[in-house]
């Protein structure tokens, strides 16, 4: 995990404090570690106010929190018992904003100077504008993907190389644009939404536990026909999969899970069907190929054996009709339970 270093007194100007000040953070954390300090430094940076500044923490153990509550102490924290998962964490924030928009920021993502002022400034100049999303970026400089457009039956057949490049404007996935554009769905790592759309638009659906749940918004707001846009100035750093490589095979069956939820809520029940299938094939496809790569290494490559694992265990859960149990851990059990939450 990288070190980050911070300061408990940002050093703040006075637009970014009246520009921060239009704007609460929502922060789910789950074993943060030290990146959860770095992703809040950043946001006081920014000029929000502390008190507007929510961390929903899904029953982490790894003391994460303590740093924050030593060194920020006006810090808003709504501690669950078990991991509730991110929509229905950052549902839990976004029920006590009070603010004209929320900033939805990944706990391994960190503001770069001047972020807000450009998402306040699309808001301002888009009066249509309901959720944007900001350009990602590796440590290193380099883009991450930060939109996509919609998932259809065609982009889950055909490789999406291939559909970049046969329609690169439409298929692109990152841009070094300067200018706000209009997009179907923004990435979740650092994305704003104005609070006058929720009653219209409604909070995130949380029967998407971890992936896909910000598309499905997306979605919903340009039914709704609300504008989604990225954002190109507002800039963040962020390490991307900091949970999902900690857990590579419930992860990926969290991914598959999402993906069969968006496409049940979202297309016909024969695209539905297809995709279903597609992903045993595939999963299957990517086992059986893996498993003859281990016997062409005579299992000595350590990453090969690693995928292998994954595969088959993925494949297991699709064989096994889908278990509800299996995936990311510390899920919170179903209702009823005692478990807390915030």
């Amino acid at each position: 995990m990288s070190s980050i270093k911070f300061m408990s007194n940002p050093i703040q100007t006075v637009e970014a404090i009246e520009t921060g000040k239009r704007f609460s953070a929502v922060i789910v954390n789950y074993n943060g570690g030290d990146l959860l300090a770095g992703c809040v430094q950043s946001s006081l940076v920014e000029g929000i106010p502390s008190k507007q500044i929510f961390i929903v923490d899904n029953g982490s153990k790894d003391g994460s929190l303590v740093q924050i509550e030593r060194d920020f102490t006006e810090i808003q924290i709504i501690r669950n018992d078990c991991n509730a998962g991110f929509a229905r964490a950052v549902n839990q924030g976004l029920a006590r904003v009070a603010s004209e928009f929320s900033l939805l920021l990944n706990n391994d993502a960190q503001l770069q100077p001047g972020a807000l002022r450009a998402f306040a400034e699309a808001f301002d100049t888009i009066p249509a504008l309901a959720i944007a999303g900001g350009q990602l970026r590796y440590p290193d400089g380099r883009l991450q993907n930060a939109f996509a457009p919609f998932p259809t039956l065609l982009s889950e057949i055909v490789p999406a190389t291939w559909l970049q490049l046969l329609a690169p404007h439409r298929f692109q996935r990152k841009s070094a644009s300067t200018e706000p554009f209009a997009v179907d769905s923004v990435l979740g790592a650092c994305i704003a939404v104005r609070h006058a759309v929720l009653p219209t638009l409604g909070l995130l659906d949380d029967d998407f536990f971890f992936f896909w749940e910000e598309i499905e918004w997306c979605w919903r707001a340009r039914q709704l026909g609300y504008a989604v846009h990225h954002v190109p100035a507002a800039k963040a750093t962020h390490l991307q999969g900091s949970t999902a490589n900690r857990f590579r095979g419930p992860a990926r069956i969290e991914y598959q899970r999402s993906k069969l939820t968006f496409f049940r809520k979202t297309q016909r029940r024969a695209a539905c069907f297809c995709i279903s299938t597609l992903l045993v094939l595939g999963t299957l496809l990517n086992a059986c190929g893996n498993l003859a790569l281990c016997f062409l290494t005579l299992f000595t490559a350590k990453k090969i054996r690693a995928k292998n694992r994954i595969y088959w265990y993925v494949l297991a859960w699709h064989l096994l009709a889908r278990p509800a149990s299996w995936g990311l851990p510390g899920k919170c059990p179903g209702p009823g339970s005692a478990a807390k939450i915030g």
